[in-house]
């Protein structure tokens, strides 16, 4: 199993699943055991079925793992029906599977370049303008290791099985629906395509999608009169609404978690994209050089970890939820744009209750 030069994040997923025989039959496969699709085994659970999760490597260890942990309400698009009630998905999942993961949904600010400063608190030096607070939305902050472990272990406590270190390497629909893995084929009812960025290597999509690695550098723990200083007080994570982009937020020990900047990989495979590449490095030393240029009290600080997580999207699209172009008995959902930690919950509700009958996948997710 090849392993991602990715880098480690601040967080980790430590859940462990029992090891079970790989069945040759199952009623629902869900392939990706991230935020998207352990959220659709647990939404299958709570409706009766007994869903099957695969996983290539191990549980968390692709987007979800490699997030930057900021919780936002809808899609990178804008609103979309039934796609405005996100954080409340996340929230009740949480609450309904009793996960312990820092979940913080206090909002989140919007930050923009301005020329004038007005009220601001936050008043970084942003090449000839300022960053500023434009606006406070919806939003917050967790830690992903803790919401992908407990929810593992939820989806493991209430019946469903999770199979970690096995590849899908193709699907097949005739003549019968089932899947080729690298353990032998699986025959099942449904399959649930939830890869995000590796959606191309198993789905013809006929859209621009487009995967890239995102990259994010964590400082030395700040104090709390330095986070004052530099108007990050209340805690609240940020992103830019225009560019240069700039996302971040702040962990309990004071350590600042800011990234920026895609690298695109070469042939469109993201798994072999390393933070060790030329281009990688090069993005790096721009990001901390800018972070330390925000603000004098930001002058000498230190990094303490560089990494980089897949992401993907399509210019001006919403997010893909929708059946297969050649099999509607399989839906495939990703590319959420840097949305992915609150949407993907609400991904996997909209699809448990698609496959039970429930409500039909909305339009907008149509590929």
């Amino acid at each position: 199993m090849m392993v991602p030069d990715w880098g480690d994040p601040p967080w980790r997923a430590t859940a462990k699943v029992p090891p079970s025989p790989l069945p040759s039959r199952a009623d629902v496969v869900v392939i990706g055991a991230g935020f998207a699709g352990l959220a659709t085994a647990w939404g299958l659970l709570r409706r009766g079925a007994l869903p099957m999760v695969l996983d290539a490597g191990r549980i968390g260890s692709g987007a979800s793992g490699h997030s930057g942990a900021i919780a936002l309400e809808g899609t990178s698009a804008g609103p979309l029906e039934d796609a405005d009630s996100c954080l409340d998905t996340l929230a009740k999942v949480v609450a309904d599977a009793d996960i312990e993961c820092d979940l913080v949904l206090g909002g989140c600010h919007e930050i923009e370049h301005r020329n004038d400063p007005r009220d601001s608190p936050l008043r970084w030096q942003d090449g000839d303008s300022l960053l500023c607070i434009a606006d406070r939305v919806p939003g917050g902050t967790l830690d992903p290791g803790a919401v992908l472990t407990g929810l593992a272990h939820a989806v493991v406590r209430e019946g469903g099985t999770i199979h970690e270190g096995i590849r899908v390497t193709g699907l097949r629909s005739k003549p019968y629906l089932a899947l080729e893995t690298t353990r032998g084929r699986i025959q099942a009812e449904h399959v649930v395509v939830a890869v995000n960025a590796y959606l191309p290597s198993l789905v013809p999509l006929p859209v621009d999608f487009r995967p890239a690695l995102t990259l994010a550098v964590e400082t030395a723990p700040l104090s709390r009169a330095t986070l004052a200083e530099i108007g990050l007080g209340d805690g609240l994570p940020f992103y830019t609404t225009d560019f240069p982009y700039l996302w971040g937020r702040v962990l309990g020990a004071g350590n600042l978690i800011v990234g920026a900047g895609l690298v695109f990989p070469e042939g469109g495979d993201v798994e072999t994209t390393s933070i060790g590449s030329d281009d990688a490095r090069a993005s790096f030393e721009r990001l901390e050089a800018r972070l330390r240029g925000f603000h004098p009290a930001l002058a000498t600080l230190k990094m303490a970890r560089r990494w980089g997580g897949p992401i993907a999207f399509m210019p001006g699209r919403p997010p893909i939820v929708a059946p297969h172009p050649d099999d509607p008995r399989i839906i495939v959902t990703g590319g959420c744009a840097g949305h992915g930690v609150a949407l993907s919950f609400r991904l996997g509700e909209i699809i448990a209750r698609h496959l039970a009958g429930e409500g039909r996948l909305p339009a907008w997710g149509a590929i």
